[in-house]
């Protein structure tokens, strides 16, 4: 989000509510943070505003002794990776960014139900307790352009039709913008400014990881495809979703190339 956004909810209400669970007499905090976060941490210049205020209240909490505490930090969710599955059952190619040579951002995201899973988990395990845990879905990982190849044989295409689109692109876009936003004093642009980076960020940064601790849950990103290839997904204008997948894409699909 933009930099108010993130300073007013990833950090201050964040730390409203871990001090409303002191006053409750919690004795545990499970905070659900971002395995971006790293990026603050290690001061990445491509790192984000709301990676910098995830990492602020996260040191705030680790820095309290009045209740213990389990820190998560998710790789991404399904859904974050899902959203091109409609347009490419429509025949549009599955778009991603070209980092050079045809590469592409890899990452092994978690189901929602495996994540929750993970967040109890916290609870019950005293080796959990006091601690940051960087965790991904069972994948190995996977490239953006080994999921737009997925997609398409779940989808029954004879071939992936895929667009590398290069990673400068980003550049351009955002110091434009943020030469507009110093030039005008524009709050407007400096937003969009952000947008900008964090769409190159996570174009750029791969959200994987490869200890098998860090690894957790069953569900596969191969199974998500195919569910909602069967079965749909709902819009969500906060992820990469283009549009709302329609039930049974997969069979419609494979039916009209009969």
């Amino acid at each position: 989000g933009t930099k108010k956004d993130s300073w007013d909810i990833d950090y201050q209400a964040t730390l409203n509510c871990l001090e409303a669970a002191r006053e409750a007499g919690a004795r545990h905090f499970v905070l659900l943070s971002a395995y971006c976060v790293r990026s603050a941490e290690l001061k990445h210049p491509y790192a984000l505003q709301f990676q910098y205020a995830k990492k602020a209240f996260e040191d705030k909490l680790t820095a309290q002794e009045d209740v213990s505490y389990s820190i998560i930090r998710p790789t991404a969710f399904f859904k974050s990776v899902s959203g091109q599955l409609e347009v490419v059952n429509s025949g549009a190619p599955f778009v991603y960014f070209d980092l050079g040579g045809g590469t592409s951002a890899t990452c092994n995201p978690i189901s929602e139900p495996d994540l929750a899973a993970a967040i109890i988990d916290t609870i019950a395990d005293p080796a959990r307790k006091n601690s940051v845990w960087n965790l991904g879905g069972p994948d190995e990982g996977m490239s953006m352009v080994q999921q737009g190849e997925m997609i398409a044989d779940i989808l029954g295409k004879e071939k992936a039709s895929l667009l590398g689109v290069p990673i400068g692109i980003f550049d351009v876009i955002v110091d434009g913008l943020q030469f507009f936003a110093d030039l005008f004093k524009n709050e407007g642009l400096e937003n969009a400014a952000e947008f900008g980076r964090i769409g190159r960020y996570y174009a750029l940064e791969d959200m994987l990881t490869t200890d098998p601790s860090e690894k957790y849950g069953k569900t596969t990103l191969r199974q998500h495809y195919e569910r909602i290839a069967e079965e749909g997904q709902e819009y969500d204008p906060y992820t990469t979703m283009f549009a709302k997948a329609q039930p049974g894409a997969r069979k419609q699909e494979m039916s009209s190339s009969k």
